[in-house]
């Protein structure tokens, strides 16, 4: 599926949560190209003159008219489209893209584990699932800070209550007496709420720590690593400067500008860390917003949206690439 960029007009905006807020679009002329569920858009904004991009999971799902983003208020472009972003305005966009998606790893019986925003792409599967199959078999399993902090709640409910295929937990930290699912996800929750699980395929999404430990879990619990399917956004850690470390330098084509990059620090980083300003949406090595072009030896993470022909041509994403040795770099 080709990403395209065109302009949308936001036709909807609600409250989700105290934090959180979604917005439904639409084209200014014509229909919306075809997207899957699961899939992310990037918004393109301006903030003090400056232009600045981010990347957000689709919530809405195929079948629905529109798109729609749901944003926690917490960055610097989400807390922008929190503060400014209104019905009637127009909005660049660039999308749809990403694999994590059901249509591309298909399998009967998903397991779904969410936590936070990472509930965006779940429920757009969720939807797009039943909207093909009323009767699929899926189990979701959503971690949150509070019941004031679930994204979709009631509609999640109404959704499992219609639905008899769809069974749904929420594990909370903090949560009523009564509420059977406290703290955070352990193995012995999983093993209760999904005891079928070594036969599912898992697909999850949400903050690092989070993925991390539910991984290591899975893991242990011995799903298969095949059977695994994870989405994340995020910039990666950076990696610590210590006094007299090791280290390569990457100069800036244009300017002439040689910047300290260490083993394990990615390209993104170490600009950012130096004061450059470079365009980065997912940050995660999956829209293709940091493109690059490289001289000298590197290691990608990722090369998603990069072809055969840019590969060869040293064309790199930034957020998810990172130096063996001195290179050069042009944006």
């Amino acid at each position: 599926m080709t990403s395209t960029s065109l302009t949308l007009r936001c036709t909807g905006r609600r409250a989700d949560t105290h934090d959180v807020a979604s917005w439904q679009f639409a084209p200014l002329t014509g229909s919306l190209p075809s997207v899957l569920a699961g899939q992310c858009i990037t918004l393109h904004t301006t903030i003090d003159g400056q232009p600045q991009c981010r990347a957000y999971t689709l919530s809405s799902s195929p079948q629905d008219g529109f798109w729609q983003v749901t944003i926690k208020d917490v960055g610097l472009v989400s807390h922008h489209l929190h503060q400014s972003l209104q019905v009637g305005d127009e909005i660049r966009v660039d999308g749809p893209f990403g694999d994590f998606n059901l249509s591309a790893l298909p399998c009967e019986r998903p397991l779904l584990l969410s936590a936070g925003s990472g509930i965006t792409p779940m429920w757009a599967m969720l939807r797009d699932e039943l909207a093909k199959g009323p009767d699929a078999d899926i189990r979701f399993i959503h971690s949150a800070r509070s019941p004031e902090d679930v994204i979709f709640a009631a509609e999640l409910a109404a959704l499992a209550e219609a639905h008899p295929g769809v069974r749904s937990a929420l594990v909370l930290e903090q949560a009523p007496a009564a509420h059977p699912w406290v703290g955070r996800l352990t193995p012995d929750m999983l093993r209760e709420l999904a005891p079928d699980l070594l036969t599912r395929h898992v697909y999850l999404c949400g903050p690092a720590p989070y993925m991390t430990a539910v991984s290591a879990m899975l893991a242990e619990l011995g799903l298969p690593a095949e059977q695994l399917h994870q989405e994340s956004f995020g910039l990666p850690a950076a990696v610590p400067a210590a006094a007299g470390s090791d280290h390569f330098w990457l100069t800036l084509k244009k300017s002439g500008k040689k910047v300290k990059i260490l083993p394990g620090q990615t390209l993104l980083a170490a600009l950012e860390g130096a004061g450059e300003t470079m365009m980065a949406a997912c940050r995660a090595g999956v829209c293709g917003a940091c493109r690059c072009t490289t001289t000298g030896e590197i290691e990608r993470q990722s090369v998603m949206t990069l072809s055969a022909q840019d590969l060869e041509s040293g064309v790199a994403l930034a957020c998810s690439c990172t130096a063996k040795g001195d290179i050069s770099l042009d944006y």
